[in-house]
């Protein structure tokens, strides 16, 4: 008399296992990427927040450096510090050791009065396009 079936089998398991690795193997990257992306895009749009305020003090009194309220010292990814004179402003969003974004391929974000956009210690080869997605 053969005795049923009740369970799975070692290799069943391994394959199984296997499969996973596979899955894993890929998919880790593309998502860990996925997440840069999207602080990227945060620190880019708290990057143009910042210059609007800067914008709107420039508009009522006609010099940068008064240090308006309002201004963020960044999030958890990015530090923003700016660098105000009467007539121009540069805020840099420094990457934050220890953090995820700390390697990241973009490194800084730099956004200054006439709206140029850049980055600094950025991978070879990258645009600013690449980076803040515009």
């Amino acid at each position: 008399m053969r005795r049923p079936n009740q369970g799975f089998t070692l290799i069943e398991i391994m394959i199984v296992i296997a499969i996973i690795g596979i899955v894993i193997t890929i998919g880790y990257p593309s998502l860990t990427e996925y997440l840069k992306k999207g602080r990227r895009t945060e620190i880019a749009g708290l990057l143009s927040e910042q210059a609007q305020i800067l914008e709107r003090t420039y508009s009522r009194t006609n010099v940068y450096n008064t240090m308006p309220t309002g201004l963020s010292a960044g999030n958890d990814f990015y530090t923003i510090t700016p660098t105000l004179t009467e007539t121009t402003f540069r805020l840099i969003a420094t990457r934050k050791a220890g953090t995820s974004m700390a390697t990241d391929k973009c490194g800084d974000f730099t956004l200054s009065n006439t709206g140029v956009r850049n980055m600094e210690n950025a991978t070879a080869g990258l645009t600013t396009k690449d980076c803040w997605g515009r």
